[in-house]
């Protein structure tokens, strides 16, 4: 139930604010003065204070200090008669959520306080997605298993107390994208904003405009101010994919970013400040760029701090069960859906896929299949996979002995074996895969002397 706090000398108004709300829900306390309203503050966790701003004593500023400290979610709206207007302004801009102008009727503060409701639950949904984020890119989750991608999260923790320039170069879909917001969340701006940019997507006659932003009438069409991406990523991450895909000018105009930490919109003449990492992205071969004269080499060395090369998926099939758990987390908490598991066979055709798009067709499946799947288990149904004709259910009757016979309990072992690594050493979906019981199972690896790192009986 949401809490208002009404205070204002005026009694009469006060009852008919609390009353009104009270009636409809709410949970109201009244305060006559600044100090029964700051007892009340330290007392009660409020969602809305409704404050006029003529109330004698302490200032309006000194009850946003109050407010800050032992109440900082508490959305304020300020009661201001005509006269105090700019005070009541000037309160918003110090951090006050907004205004009434009084006299004002019930219905016009009712909408008031439900705009202010309305943004502190999206702030707290930002703020809790802010934090799953922070968790979901740590190492915990984010690790892979080939030495490729070990060794680039020692350099992503490495550098993650810096905020020198990086770039990160591979094939399409060998997942720059996802290092840059690793490498992001695992800074000290993670709390900061993280601003995606494909320059390829772009023509060159907006990309400027898109990364800069733009002054009224700076072209045809401008009729309005424009923040660009750089000024929008102001005390966090700018990711530029594709970076060979811009012209020079532009190029130039990064530059300065880069030397000078400033930049000019377009048709501006004032430069504009902006603190921010610059992560960038290619698939191209810049050296190459560089010698046709299609990217300068000063920019390049600028962006060329830190270079971290993605190796393609098809090299490191270990890390598919590990990419495919982590976009799972990463989906269900973006789509707001409880998924809690995969199926094993969902998980043997994850595995068995040759995946030519790399980590970004990987990510597109497993998202479709958070989106598709109707409970909290995604099958193999869930995963719009093309069929390989060869891979189907296995005929029994086909197995051949060779002439000179086989070792079968090799061969148990091996299979065994198998399944563990196909669901990530998890022996309850290793037994559904073998078609036995987890008992069964559990007394088989212990015959064979089958350990794991991370099974509990082997420390």
């Amino acid at each position: 139930m949401n809490r208002l706090l009404i205070v204002d000398e005026d009694k009469t108004l006060r009852e008919s604010i609390s009353g009104f709300f009270t009636r409809n829900g709410y949970e109201t306390d009244e305060a006559s003065d600044f100090s029964a309203a700051v007892n009340i503050m330290e007392k009660q966790m409020l969602d809305v204070i409704i404050y006029d701003i003529d109330i004698p004593g302490k200032s309006i500023n000194e009850l946003m200090d109050i407010r800050n400290t032992i109440n900082i979610n508490a959305m304020l709206i300020i009661a201001a008669r005509k006269e105090a207007i700019n005070k009541a302004v000037k309160a918003v801009k110090a951090g006050a959520f907004d205004f009434i102008q009084k006299p004002f009727s019930i219905p016009e503060i009712e909408v008031k306080v439900k705009t202010a409701l309305r943004h502190k639950r999206l702030m707290e949904k930002a703020d809790s997605l802010r934090s799953d984020r922070n968790i979901l890119y740590s190492e915990k989750y984010f690790m892979g298993e080939s030495p490729e991608i070990k060794e680039i999260f020692e350099i992503v923790k490495r550098i993650a107390g810096s905020s020198t320039s990086v770039l990160l170069t591979g094939e399409t879909g060998t997942g720059k994208e996802l290092i840059a917001e690793a490498i992001h969340y695992n800074s000290l701006i993670s709390n900061g904003p993280f601003v995606k940019v494909n320059c390829a997507a772009l023509s060159e006659q907006f990309l400027e405009s898109e990364l800069f932003g733009h002054e009224i009438g700076a072209f045809t069409g401008a009729d309005e101010l424009k923040i660009g991406r750089f000024e929008e990523a102001n005390g966090g991450t700018i990711f530029l994919d594709e970076i060979a895909e811009i012209n020079h000018e532009t190029q130039s105009k990064i530059l300065k970013v880069l030397q000078d930490n400033e930049f000019q919109r377009v048709g501006g003449e004032q430069p504009t400040r902006t603190d921010v990492r610059i992560i960038s992205a290619t698939n191209m071969d810049l050296m190459k760029e560089i010698s046709e004269s299609r990217f300068r080499p000063d920019l390049f060395y600028r962006l060329n701090v830190v270079t971290l090369n993605l190796p393609p998926l098809r090299q490191r099939k270990g890390d598919i069960l590990l990419l495919t758990y982590f976009f799972q987390k990463k989906f269900s908490i973006e789509h707001n859906r409880k998924i809690k598991e995969i199926h094993p066979l969902a998980i043997k055709r994850l595995t068995e896929y040759s995946w030519p798009g790399n980590i970004r067709e990987l990510e597109n499946t497993i998202e479709h299949a958070v989106l598709m799947s109707e409970g909290s288990i995604i099958t193999p149904e869930d995963l719009r996979l093309p069929l390989n004709p060869n891979q189907g259910t296995l005929d029994y009757r086909s197995i051949k002995i060779p002439s000179g016979g086989i070792n079968l309990e090799e061969v148990e072992k091996n299979l065994i074996l198998q399944s563990l690594k196909m669901v990530d050493w998890v022996q309850k979906d290793a037994a559904k895969l073998l078609d036995i019981s987890e008992r069964v199972l559990n007394y088989k690896i212990t015959r064979f002397g089958i350990t794991h790192s991370r099974w509990r009986r082997n420390k």
